[in-house]
């Protein structure tokens, strides 16, 4: 056992082992912890992705000691030293630890370290030894004078949001399937891309969309975000309204009247500003928005 009681290593009280061995045998047969180890891409050209990983991580430190408040045992100290033991000798009659072993994440599984609680009796006591790491967030022993940088990963809450993730992309790219070719084209002027492509073009760039942003996609196509939008594009794309860069104003370009002057809002381009100025406003907005209809019709 890599937690066993050597000289004064891990000799925690009756109490706390039986504590964190019933936690462990809770988390079922797998239980998987992740390691905030990653860094900002400081080079793009050389490595993909915006985050980088080290090859290898090895958590330290490796030995460390906690406050056992369970322990209740004549003669003992509350304070614990604990470390996974490989090997051991004696010297000079004492027994001396010769080698630890420690806790390695490497970087190809992204700072998720996984165990086998059941299948590798090894893994179960990695468990024991991270529920009582000072650097586990929100553990028994946490050690506020560290930077908090392991996580136990809820596997109900992961598995809740993984089926949501699903669930939204289906509702996407079912919303897609179900497009005709004249909502392909508003939802294209809705994103500012060229809606003039071929259909199959565009329902190929809605599905991209729609698998790699549902949540977003469907914030889009749900209500009338995606017809105003489409009607400002068009009526710009049509010249029917003019817009003026130089103080954020739209027009109508047959007379030159102004319809509104936008605020600048970082985040957001004309278009949606524009279509966002009609769908939240009252009778006035909606009359503009008639007569844009209109126009381009």
């Amino acid at each position: 056992m890599l937690l066993r009681t050597e000289a004064d290593f891990n000799d925690i009280s009756p109490e706390l082992r039986k504590k964190l061995e019933e936690r462990v045998k809770g988390f079922g047969k797998t239980v998987r912890y992740k390691f905030d180890i990653s860094s900002e891409n400081p080079d793009p050209q050389k490595h993909d992705g915006k985050v980088i990983w080290p090859n290898q991580y090895i958590l330290d430190p490796a030995t460390f000691y906690i406050q056992d408040t369970l322990e209740k045992r004549e003669g003992k100290s509350k304070s614990k030293r604990i470390g996974l033991i490989l090997e051991t000798d004696y010297e000079n009659g004492h027994l001396k630890i010769k080698k630890y072993d420690k806790i390695k994440v490497d970087g190809k599984y992204k700072g998720v370290f996984t165990l086998q609680l059941e299948e590798i009796p090894e893994h179960f006591e990695y468990a024991l030894y991270l529920e009582m790491h000072p650097k586990l967030t929100g553990g028994d022993f946490a050690d506020k004078s560290k930077r908090q940088m392991i996580s136990r990963i809820d596997e109900k809450a992961a598995a809740t949001e993984a089926r949501k993730v699903r669930s939204d992309r289906k509702k996407a790219l079912d919303a897609v399937e179900g497009m005709s070719d004249k909502q392909l084209i508003d939802f294209a002027d809705a994103m500012m891309w060229d809606s003039s492509q071929d259909p199959n073009v565009l329902r190929n760039l809605a599905e991209e969309l729609a698998e790699t942003d549902p949540v977003y996609f469907n914030d889009k196509v749900e209500g009338k975000t995606v017809e105003y939008q489409a009607a400002v594009k068009q009526a710009l794309n049509k010249q029917v309204i003019m817009f003026d860069p130089a103080d954020r104003s739209f027009s109508y370009a047959s007379n030159k009247q102004k319809i509104v002057i936008l605020p600048p809002i970082s985040g957001k381009n004309e278009v949606e500003q524009f279509a966002e100025w009609i769908q939240v406003g009252g009778s006035k907005e909606k009359a503009v928005y008639e007569q844009i209809k209109t126009l381009i019709k």
